[in-house]
């Protein structure tokens, strides 16, 4: 049963940092904000990164942006995965590797 969930909370975190990763490179490169699949990208991540919104400026390298919003939004998503990971790994039942015996 955990089994399931450890890899259903992978998998949910894989995608919402696929898509911060996008947005991050993205907003990085200033990419034409036009384009259909960009602004589907900026659409489907804008609710993952709201609410890190303004907590840092974005940073301007000449034609590059390094958006801060986006970096700390990735960072905890990180972290609450792993933290979500971490109860659900004490919250399960150990298992004695040799003979399979209950070792809890």
């Amino acid at each position: 049963m955990f089994g399931i969930v450890r890899a259903l909370v992978n998998i949910v975190i894989a995608i919402i940092d696929f898509f911060l990763l996008l947005r991050f490179i993205f907003k990085f490169f200033v990419v034409n904000a036009a384009s259909p699949f960009v602004a589907w990208i900026y659409r489907t991540s804008a609710p993952l990164a709201s609410p890190f919104a303004k907590i840092v400026p974005d940073l301007k390298f000449g034609s590059f942006v390094v958006d801060f919003t986006t970096l700390i939004a990735l960072i905890v998503y990180v972290l609450a995965g792993y933290l979500i990971l971490q109860i659900f790994s004490y919250a399960s039942p150990r298992y004695h590797r040799d003979n399979g015996d209950y070792r809890g």
